[in-house]
C-alpha cells in the first residue's frame, strides 16, 4: 500500500466550487472542501493552499496488492495516518505494528517508517502531512 506520496504538496490547487482535475471526489462549497466517499484507487490532495501553509491532506483508497514505499524518512515535515476502513500494517524504526479501522499513527519528522495494506480488502484512509508549507522530502533509508 503506497500511502505516502514523495511530493503531496506539489499537487495543483483548485477554485471554489471546483472539483479536482480528474476527480469528482472533491468539492468546494462556501470555502470548505467536502471529499465525498470514493472506491476508486486514486488519491485526493489539498493544501497548502486551502490551509495557509498549515498541512495538506491527502485522502485515497488503496489496493491490498499495492506494494509498500521503501522504509524511509522526511526531514522537514510529521505525518499522521487515519486508517478509515481495511488493515494495514506500519514499520516504525525497528518494529511493525498492525493498525485496523479507526487507528491513528503519528509519525514525527526524521523517524524511519513505511506502511503497507496488510488485509485482503482496500485500505481507506487519510494521510495528514504538517507543516504543509514545508518541503516534504522522502529519503530513502538502507535496511541493515
Amino acid at each position: 500500500m503506497r500511502m505516502t506520496d514523495p511530493d503531496p504538496i506539489s499537487q495543483p490547487s483548485h477554485s471554489e466550487g471546483d472539483s479536482m482535475p480528474g476527480s469528482s471526489a472533491m468539492e468546494t462549497i462556501n470555502g470548505c472542501i467536502v471529499v465525498a466517499p470514493s472506491e476508486v484507487p486514486e488519491t485526493v490532495h489539498f493544501g497548502p493552499a486551502e490551509s495557509e501553509g498549515a498541512y495538506v491532506v491527502i485522502v485515497g483508497t488503496f489496493p491490498p496488492s499495492q506494494p509498500a514505499p521503501p522504509l524511509h524518512v522526511h526531514p522537514q515535515t510529521d505525518e499522521a495516518f487515519y486508517v478509515a476502513d481495511g488493515d494495514a500494517t506500519f514499520r516504525l524504526g525497528d518494529r511493525e505494528g498492525p493498525v485496523s479501522a479507526g487507528g491513528l499513527v503519528f509519525v514525527p519528522r526524521g523517524m524511519a517508517h513505511t506502511v503497507w495494506n496488510s488485509g485482503d480488502r482496500p485500505v481507506r484512509g487519510l494521510i495528514l502531512v504538517s507543516p504543509g508549507g514545508a518541503q516534504h522530502e522522502f529519503v530513502p533509508v538502507e535496511v541493515a
